[in-house]
């Protein structure tokens, strides 16, 4: 890879850098091996949001939370809708959904080639003790769609807690969560204690040893900035952490209802900018509706150096959408059920080494109709149906995953996944073309994927580190990659998406300041994304090579200034000689939705301990919205402001105002269909809201 040439110039300069470094950094995160592990021991990024970050957001959707991860950058649609970036251009459909693994617990929330793009709404954030973020590929313990990142939603409650908030836009909600957890038992910051072990082979994914149970209720209604734009939606959580003899039980059984009217996009030059125009919803009839129901239990047990975890999960999805985003504003009705069991069996013989063995299984039966009630559409949008099928997929991996301390300071971490999936497709519809969609007839798929980790890193006096890690990631197609075609598409094309990363880091504690460097250079190969016209273009070929500045600075006594800025490229690394929708392929030109720009800050003002004001920056540099670079949005930057008070140790008071300068900007802009597209950005917001607990 060309990029490989720059690495060893930029390892020699942050070894250098090391030195600098006075105070450690003790930082637990638990995605990497499915257990407590110390940052200072992990080559590679590892970034989290805790308990107090989540309630300090108080976020309306997983975005606003999310997007203070550095290179995090996702576009909100509309309601709970979403479109994600991780240390990516900004990606829809198959490319979207199966790019980034989203996890609950440690358990992927959806079969891997049936995600959606929107499944973040699906999590359990406003029961979330802490979510953690890896940029990139994962460890050798992920496979399928941990691509351009993974996200791990970690829950519990060790408190009796009650909110309720109300806003601008019809806007409020509330939560209740009730705790048999003894006082204090989870009171510690899970993410920083420095009495965590670097690494606890006996612990499951959160320590069952404390006892007790919690449940969760929480809601949400929306009236919407745009006109019918409401949603109402409901989540609740039940989880039981225990001691059963020997074993250890962490089991969580989670529910989500959502019933949303859905905004489509504004279209015209600018359209955003005007209010008015921003405000109308083109598509009143468009809604999704959608239950997700899930299910999983943690075992762990310790025999003497050994020792191992055991989760068996379910999962049943069932989701109605109308697709407002494209001419045929088709209903697609889609569905699944299954589950599967994820195992680690631990070996740390020493401080030096450990061993990681897994096998992991999912078995998935989903399904896909989409009708089209609307008259024939241009471009090929036919009235009737468009697909009606169901495919069972299997999904199988073992893994192996090594680290060890071979000198002083220097640590090593190898690991490898293989994986099997397999699909077998089974249409309803007829086996012929209707306009642009093409119906495959019965057929079953398979693809394996191998993929190797090499980690090295470096630790000075636990002050600081710096890291090297090499690493490949890959996914399968999705299942509507391979069974939702269109006419320019054959089945069986479609191949394996992997990816080669290397990411250079440094983190440290500098007197008071955390900062962590990351430089990272990816390839991709065998990806596809959808044209201004709606046709996928198979094959591409994409780099991705950035740099991410993050860390945390006291200001005096009073003061905080946390955040990060990122400045990354995002190219095509192939050339496309047949012009689509007039959009022809350059290699080495920048892809659309894809800002180089990006910061996400915030200034912290704490003049006692029972009131805090928080002043947020988000910026997004400007970006093409297509593929042929003739067009191109100028970017945002919206400012928040945030105060919490205290009076006592029970009870807050908070208030929020979202977009304070009530500037005119768009969530999401792109070009499709002839028309420069967005969605708006909401007007300044109000928000207030009071927590308690005991």
């Amino acid at each position: 890879m060309p990029f490989m040439r720059r690495f060893p110039a930029l390892l020699l300069t942050a070894l250098a850098l090391t030195p600098c470094a006075a105070q450690a950094d003790d930082t637990i995160v638990v995605t990497a091996e499915r257990r407590a592990q110390a940052l200072s021991t992990l080559p590679a990024n590892a970034a989290s949001l805790d308990a107090e970050d989540l309630a300090t957001i108080g976020a309306q959707a997983p975005s606003e939370a999310l997007n203070r991860i550095p290179g995090v950058a996702i576009h909100r649609g509309s309601g709970v809708e979403s479109l994600p970036a991780i240390r990516s251009p900004v990606l829809t459909g198959g490319q979207g959904a199966g790019s980034f693994l989203i996890l609950e617990d440690g358990v992927p929330i959806r079969a891997p080639g049936l995600a959606n793009i929107n499944e973040l709404y699906e999590t359990s954030l406003d029961f979330a003790e802490r979510v953690e973020v890896t940029r990139g590929p994962g460890s050798a313990l992920y496979g399928s769609n941990a691509v351009h990142g993974v996200v791990n939603m970690v829950t519990g409650a060790d408190a009796t807690a009650l909110e309720a908030y109300a806003g601008s836009f019809g806007r409020f909600g509330g939560s209740i969560i009730l705790s048999s957890r003894p006082s204090g038992s989870e009171s510690r910051d899970p993410v920083r204690d420095e009495a965590e072990p670097a690494r606890d082979p006996g612990s499951p994914l959160r320590g069952a040893g404390d006892g007790g149970a919690f449940a969760g209720l929480a809601f949400k209604n929306e009236d919407g900035w745009r006109d019918n734009a409401g949603l109402d939606e409901q989540h609740a959580l039940v989880g039981v952490d225990t001691d059963l003899g020997p074993w250890s039980l962490a089991a969580r059984l989670a529910f989500v209802n959502l019933e949303q009217e859905t905004a489509g996009f504004v279209e015209g030059a600018n359209a955003y900018r005007n209010e008015a125009l921003s405000r109308r919803n083109a598509n009143p009839e468009a809604y999704r509706n959608s239950k997700v129901l899930r299910g999983q239990a943690s075992l762990s047990r310790a025999f003497g150096d050994w020792s191992l975890t055991v989760t068996p999960f379910a999962r049943y999805v069932d989701t109605d959408l109308l697709q407002h985003f494209l001419p045929s504003k088709a209903l697609e009705e889609t569905g699944q059920t299954g589950g599967g069991v994820q195992t680690a069996l631990y070996w740390d013989p020493s401080a030096d080494f450990g061993l990681i063995l897994g096998v992991d299984a999912d078995r998935t039966r989903g399904s896909l109709k989409e009708v089209q009630s609307l008259p024939t559409q241009p471009a090929g949008y036919t009235q009737g149906l468009h697909y009606d099928y169901d495919v069972d997929a299997t999904v199988l991996a073992a893994y192996a995953q090594a680290s060890w301390a071979f000198a002083p300071q220097w640590r090593v971490v190898a690991g490898v996944r293989g994986e099997q999936s397999e699909y077998d497709y089974d249409n309803h519809a007829p086996n012929t073309d209707v306009g642009r969609f093409r119906r495959p007839a019965d057929r079953s798929d398979t693809f394996e994927t191998l993929t190797p980790k090499l980690g090295l890193i470096r630790t000075i006096n636990d002050t600081s580190s710096v890291w090297l890690n090499l690493a490949r990631g890959a996914r399968a197609p999705q299942v509507t990659d391979l069974y939702s075609l269109q006419t320019l598409q054959r089945p069986g094309d479609q191949k394996a998406e992997t990816i080669d990363s290397a990411e250079l880091g440094w983190r440290a504690q500098l007197g008071g300041a955390r900062v962590e460097v990351a430089l990272y250079a990816m390839e991709k190969k065998n990806s596809a994304f959808r044209n201004a016209d709606g046709f996928t273009v198979p094959f591409a070929r994409t780099r991705h090579e950035g740099v991410e500045l993050s860390g945390v600075a006291p200001l005096g006594d009073r003061f905080e200034l946390r955040g990060w800025l990122t400045y990354a490229e995002h190219t095509y690394a192939f050339s496309d000689p047949v012009t689509r929708a007039g959009e022809s392929i350059a290699d080495g030109a920048d892809i659309d939705s894809a800002p180089r720009r990006l910061a996400n800050m915030q200034l912290t003002w704490r003049p006692t301990a029972a009131l805090r004001a928080e002043l947020g920056w988000t910026h997004v540099g400007d970006y093409l919205t297509n593929a042929a670079g003739t067009r191109r949005y100028p970017g945002h930057d919206v400012i928040d402001l945030r105060a919490a008070w205290a009076p006592t140790e029970a009870i807050e008071f908070n208030a929020a105002v979202r977009n304070l300068a009530d500037i005119r900007y768009a969530e999401r802009a792109d070009f499709a269909f002839g028309n420069d597209r967005y969605f708006p950005g909401e007007g300044q917001a109000i928000t207030v809201g009071v927590r308690a607990k005991r």
